[in-house]
């Protein structure tokens, strides 16, 4: 586990030389958990922060790169008050990840000066795993994965003002690999965010 966060780190700090902006990232990240037999288990939304520290690197005119690395929770509960006092009403599961992703931003700009620029990015990201690994509720024999991933895609709108860069980004994340699972189902964990971005340039 130590061998892949310190290769995630030099993936992402690598092209530090070539940077344009260093940047943090807060907000807020949405998620729940999805089935292939849509089952109703842990299918309400949870609602957690999340933060990043990224570069935004390779800046062209319409395209540039940005890379990532972060914190962040992942889950999803239940509630059925027809089954209050059985134990069984309510279930919520959650965990903490390391979060990595590496973006291709599209750059949808405008001739005037001093207006702000929209893009549309696409990219994978990967998860690992920081925090509790097996489920504590009525919902036993399902773990959290040490590792999984998947493709984030991004749309959002910044604003450079000499050296700093402000922006606003929603991005959503789609599972290749499941987030848990039992010997019998995977649960994967589609998720959306909504993120402000203070960056410097460098």
């Amino acid at each position: 586990m130590k061998k892949l966060i310190y290769y995630a780190l030099f993936l992402l700090f690598s092209p530090v030389t070539q940077a344009q902006f260093i940047k943090i990232d807060n907000g807020v990240l949405f998620s729940s958990f999805r089935n292939e037999l849509k089952l109703d288990i842990l299918t309400q939304r949870n609602t957690n922060y999340a933060t990043a520290l990224g570069i935004d690197y390779l800046q062209k005119k319409h395209f540039y790169l940005s890379s990532q690395i972060g914190y962040l929770q992942v889950g999803g509960h239940e509630q059925d008050d027809t089954l209050i006092g059985t134990g069984f009403d309510q279930a919520c599961e959650q965990t903490s990840f390391i979060h990595i992703n590496t973006q291709f931003r599209y750059l949808i700009t405008t001739e005037k000066p001093f207006s702000p620029s929209v893009f549309i990015s696409l990219g994978p990201f990967a998860n690992i795993l920081s925090g509790k690994k097996e489920f504590k509720s009525y919902y036993q024999g399902y773990n959290f994965q040490n590792l999984y991933g998947g493709l984030k895609t991004e749309l959002g709108i910044t604003k450079d003002l000499h050296s700093v860069r402000l922006g606003l980004v929603g991005s959503y994340m789609y599972n290749l690999s499941p987030t848990a699972k039992s010997s019998a189902l995977e649960l994967t964990s589609p998720s959306y965010s909504i993120m402000f971005t203070l960056g410097y340039r460098i």
